[in-house]
């Protein structure tokens, strides 16, 4: 009897060992999820990251007054979308995250993001939340102050862009886009 006890009790361990074993990747990728995971504030309302979930989510962080780096960067992102099929373009949600609330006002956000591509958005918070979520992205930004100057500052800021799969997770953090097959080749594959 004392063996067949014991015997029970080691094929529980074996079989809650194996159970945690399988739960462990799952556990592991939700906290990944909830790490890139935010809301912030569209023209049409609050957004989260999870509002796509089902489409590949492409991120950048930049602003509107950016003179080069945000406005090529959406431009090659859009130009690489457009070259998908339709139903292949509808499977991603662009979505441009602003880190200069003060001056990209909401309304403003939404027709920068569309000009570049149709059904992108355009989002923002405040400072210490844009700090926060950047943070964790691995996207920072500080705030260049230009003397003599009527925009008074400009937005030293990383320039990649992420690509999260269709459940929030990140799955390609590319650097500065130089052409748009550099994106193209990226999302071609996710399919």
């Amino acid at each position: 009897i004392m063996k067949q006890k014991f015997i029970l009790f080691l094929t529980f361990i074996l079989l809650l060992s194996i159970s945690f074993f399988l739960i462990l990747p799952y556990i592991e990728n939700q906290k990944e999820i909830k790490q890139y995971a935010f809301k912030m504030n569209s023209f049409d309302g609050e957004v989260s990251l999870n509002d796509y979930d089902g489409k590949y989510k492409i991120i950048f962080f930049g602003y509107m007054y950016c003179p080069d780096i945000c406005p090529t960067s959406l431009s090659l992102v859009a130009n690489a979308l457009s070259v998908l099929p339709k139903e292949d373009a509808d499977l991603f949600q662009l979505i441009f995250i602003s880190v200069d609330p003060k001056r990209d006002k909401l309304k403003d956000l939404k027709e920068y993001a569309n000009y570049f591509h149709k059904g992108a958005i355009g989002i923002t918070s405040n400072e210490s939340y844009l700090k926060d979520i950047g943070a964790k992205y691995g996207a920072y930004y500080a705030k260049e102050y230009l003397k003599d100057s009527k925009i008074n500052y400009s937005v030293a800021h990383t320039s990649f862009v992420y690509i999260m799969d269709k459940d929030g997770k990140l799955i390609h953090k590319l650097k500065h886009l130089e052409k748009s097959s550099d994106i193209l080749d990226v999302l071609k594959n996710l399919k």
